[in-house]
């Protein structure tokens, strides 16, 4: 994939960062910007609901709002009780774009963010926004336009700046060369551009994703490293597991397994349940779900071990299953509460 185009992958920005909130090793090829500058990851798809009385106002509003949109993730900066509504775009966009209500309402849920994040006491929060360096100007301007309509609204508001991504011939970087218009505090941290992931001039700069897959990502550059850390943990559990029991793998113990824990923050529970979970259900269907000895439901998986050769055939079978570039259609789960 181009650099150019990866830079506008949502799911390569959203792993970005990830890298940048989280601490590492200090021999790791990831430098944790972001994490070295007090802030850490607090959710994923975290919804943002606005309360009854909040919703009747924005409703009535003379602009549109999106009431109750779903950021991509929220940051965390104890010592200041900040909280940073991050969202990740491909490119720019105006006040005019279909992405225009959603971003007013994120602006108006960090006006109202300890209510809309179910928090209590004094927080202030700020939206961010994740886009391709080069379009990271227009977008400063276009939230601040959009920033000004709200409040003219009688609306709260929140500050708000973009984050800009690049990949260089040494890797990938998190700023902006020069502090943006918009007064959020977290895109500062990374002025002058910081770099996260360091790379070799004929090296790949996608490390293995910490999360390496989201609903509408892009099939050809995810769905591969997603499905494999799949069989691979898998494979682990049949290999641990005691014979002579049925074993059971709940769908969030293997995501969180495949994420090194950051599905654990994952807070959009009808994402979770409704698309993220049936995705995995589908894969371990491919893999095992034929076979008399598993049976896949909506949660969580049954896979019944009672002697050795069944261990090592299903094993087998798991290591060799030959997984499609696409997964086929029409694979059912059961409905709630059936196995």
């Amino acid at each position: 994939m181009a650099d150019s185009t990866l830079a506008r992958d949502n799911l390569f920005q959203l792993n970005v960062l990830l890298w940048a909130c989280s601490p590492q090793p200090a021999s790791a090829p990831v430098t944790p910007v972001l994490f070295n500058a007090g802030y850490g990851l607090w959710s994923v798809e975290q919804p943002l609901d606005a309360g009854v009385a909040e919703l009747a106002r924005l409703r009535s509003a003379a602009i549109d709002i999106r009431p109750n949109p779903v950021v991509d993730v929220v940051l965390h900066q104890d010592t200041r009780r900040e909280y940073v509504l991050v969202e990740c775009k491909p490119s720019s966009f105006g006040i005019g774009s279909e992405w225009a209500p959603q971003a007013r309402g994120i602006i108006v849920a960090g006006g109202n963010a300890a209510a809309r994040l179910g928090l209590s006491g004094h927080l202030t929060a700020e939206a961010c926004y994740l886009v391709p360096a080069e379009d990271a100007g227009a977008v400063d301007r276009t939230l601040l336009e959009l920033a000004g309509q709200v409040a003219a609204q009688g609306l709260p508001t929140c500050s708000t700046a973009p984050i800009g991504l690049s990949l260089r011939a040494d890797g990938v970087y998190l700023g902006l060369p020069s502090n943006p218009q918009g007064t959020s505090q977290m895109p500062r941290s990374c002025v002058p551009e910081k770099r996260v992931v360091a790379v070799q001039s004929d090296e790949d700069p996608r490390p293995l994703y910490i999360i390496p897959w989201i609903p509408d990502a892009p099939e050809e550059t995810d769905l591969t490293a997603f499905r494999e850390k799949v069989r691979s943990e898998l494979l682990a559990r049949l290999g641990r597991g005691p014979v002579g029991s049925q074993l059971t793998f709940t769908f969030e113990e293997l995501l969180d397994a495949v994420t090194r824990g950051v599905f654990r923050y994952w807070r959009d529970r009808d994402s979770l349940t409704g698309r993220v979970f049936p995705m995995l259900g589908q894969l371990l269907g491919v893999l095992l779900g034929d076979d008399p000895r598993a049976s896949v439901g909506r949660r969580e998986m049954n896979v019944n071990v009672n002697t050795e050769k069944d261990q090592q055939e299903l094993m087998e079978r798991v290591r060799t299953a030959a997984l499609p570039q696409k997964l086929p259609e029409g694979i059912q789960l059961p409905m709630e509460g059936q196995t």
